[in-house]
């Protein structure tokens, strides 16, 4: 696991759950996503960051991958985000 900081000073946990998700949680008051034509996320947005972008680059523990799929993830918390990426 790593914890990064958004640009408010919010902690942001990375955490790779396999070889091809990562998953980012964090204290957001709100997100934003968007979404293509075909209904695929292709940006979620923290508040503060960090913003990801369908086949942008991340990088995790020194390595970098591209992210190929955005999944948001309901929270059971309020004011906690929770989004995997998937990566290669």
């Amino acid at each position: 696991m790593e914890i990064k900081k958004s640009r408010y000073g919010e902690d942001r946990s990375y955490e790779k759950v396999d070889e091809k998700r990562i998953r980012v949680t964090g204290n957001s008051k709100f997100t934003r996503s968007s979404q293509n034509d075909n209904g695929e996320v292709t940006m979620y947005d923290f508040e503060g960051g960090p913003c990801f972008n369908l086949n942008a680059k991340i990088k995790y523990k020194f390595r970098d991958y591209k992210i190929t799929k955005i999944q948001p993830l309901p929270s059971k918390y309020e004011g906690l985000a929770e989004v995997v990426l998937f990566v290669k």
